[in-house]
C-alpha cells in the first residue's frame, strides 16, 4: 500500500484510548499509532453495541501480540479502508483460523516492512474462504505448488480415459476432511486465483508422486480389482494421472498477508 499518510487526523491519546479499553485492546502505543486514526473516525457512541461481545476480546489480543514488538519506527498508520472492515471481522468473527488469518492481515498492514503484501481486494478473498481454506493456506505457505494423482480406467484400444477417483493430494490426515471435501475447497482457492489448476502437466519429483499412491494404495487396489472384473468395461487398465497444483504470484502475495511466515519465493 502506499506511505501516503490518511489527511484527516484525529486526537490518539485520550479518545482512542477509551476505544481501545471499549475493544478490549490494551493501550499498547503500536496499536494507537497504526489505528488511532481509523478509530477515531468510528462512532464511539455505538461501538460497545457494534463491536463488544464474546469474540473481541480473544480476537483482538491475536492482533495485538503481533503488533506490540514492532519497533515504533516500523509502525505504519493503516488506511481506513483496511482498518475498518478487518477490525468489524476480528470483533465477531467466531472461528479461530479465521480470526487468525484476519489478525495476520491487519498486523501486515500496521508494519511497513509488509504493507505492501496487503491490497484491499485480499479482505474479501478471506470472506469467500472456509475455515478449512485457512488451514490449508497455512499447509500451502511452505510450498510452491501441491502434487496431486487421480486414478482412471484407460481403454487400451482407443486410449479413452475414465476419472475414478477425485484429484488425490494426501491431506486427509493432515487435515481431518475427505478427499471429496479437500477436492471442493481447492475448487474454491482456484476460483479465488490462489491456485491453479496444471492438469496438463506433472513435477520433476518422481518420489513425491510415489509417497502419495502409496498413500492411497488400498483404493488402488480396489480399483484394479474392479478393473479386472469388467467393472468399467472390457480392455481397461488401470492409468494414474500425475498433476499438480500451482500457487499463482497474488497467491503468494496472499498468503504471504494472510499467514504467521512467508511462502517459499519463486
Amino acid at each position: 500500500m502506499s506511505e501516503i499518510e490518511s489527511p484527516i487526523k484525529v486526537d490518539i491519546s485520550e479518545s482512542t484510548n477509551g476505544i481501545l479499553n471499549a475493544l478490549f485492546l490494551p493501550g499498547i502505543k503500536q496499536v494507537g499509532m497504526a489505528l488511532g486514526n481509523t478509530l477515531g473516525l468510528i462512532n464511539t457512541a455505538t461501538l460497545p453495541f457494534r463491536f463488544v461481545n464474546v469474540y473481541s476480546q480473544e480476537n483482538f489480543k491475536r492482533y495485538t501480540d503481533k503488533v506490540k514488538y514492532i519497533p515504533e519506527e516500523k509502525i505504519k498508520e493503516v488506511e481506513p479502508e483496511i482498518a475498518i472492515p478487518l477490525i468489524e471481522k476480528l470483533s465477531y468473527t467466531g472461528n479461530s483460523d479465521l480470526a487468525e488469518a484476519y489478525a495476520n492481515l491487519l498486523a501486515k498492514a500496521s508494519n511497513k516492512d509488509d504493507v505492501d503484501l496487503v491490497h484491499p481486494g485480499f479482505i474479501n478473498k478471506l470472506n469467500s474462504m472456509s475455515p478449512d481454506e485457512v488451514r490449508i493456506l497455512e499447509y500451502l505457505k511452505d510450498f510452491k505448488s501441491i502434487s496431486y494423482i487421480v486414478f482412471r480406467a484407460i481403454n487400451k484400444k482407443d486410449s479413452r480415459t475414465q476419472n475414478l477417483s477425485y484429484r488425490l493430494i494426501g491431506l486427509e490426515s493432515v487435515l481431518g476432511l475427505a478427499p471429496n471435501r479437500i477436492q471442493q475447497h481447492i475448487e474454491n482457492l482456484i476460483s479465488l486465483s490462489i491456485l491453479r489448476d496444471r492438469d496438463d502437466a506433472s513435477l520433476a519429483d518422481v518420489q513425491k508422486y510415489e509417497e502419495i499412491i502409496d498413500l492411497y494404495k488400498d483404493t488402488k487396489m480396489k480399483f484394479e480389482i474392479k478393473i479386472a472384473n469388467g467393472e468399467y468395461g472390457e480392455d481397461r487398465e488401470l492409468d494414474i494421472q500425475k498433476c499438480f497444483y500451482e500457487i499463482t504470484t497474488i497467491g503468494k502475495v496472499f498468503i504471504n498477508a494472510c499467514t504467521t511466515s512467508s511462502v517459499i519465493k519463486v
